[in-house]
């Protein structure tokens, strides 16, 4: 009875014991990939966090963390903090304004697809 008690005794002190090595940490980072469609990837340059690049051909870009911002000619031309479902970045998805009314509005007595 004796061993019986000391071999369960056993049993769950190793169990104890194996658990505790279980526990990692990842160190594996997500790197977000984009394709950003232009006619001017070879002057548009990117950069997040600590990392910079210039767009391949295809207008792939690679970073680990978000915002990632677009140069051209040294310039900011905008950023994104996420990416689409498909992976494409469009020009007007970054694009900067300098007045925040939408382009697209009417001002004075102009009037968009007024029905009479």
């Amino acid at each position: 009875m004796r061993n019986v008690i000391f071999i369960n005794y056993l049993l769950g002190l190793s169990f104890v014991f194996s658990a505790c090595d279980v526990l990692e940490t990842s160190t594996h980072s997500e790197t977000n990939i984009g394709y950003f469609v232009s006619n001017f990837n070879d002057n548009i340059n990117y950069s997040c966090k600590n990392e910079r690049g210039t767009l391949k051909d295809s207008g792939k870009f690679e970073c680990a963390s978000f915002p990632i911002s677009f140069y051209m000619d040294g310039m900011k031309i905008g950023e994104i903090s996420t990416i689409h479902s498909d992976g494409y970045v469009y020009p007007q998805d970054i694009i900067l304004l300098e007045d925040s009314k939408p382009v697209y509005s009417s001002e004075g007595n102009i009037n968009f697809l007024s029905v009479e």
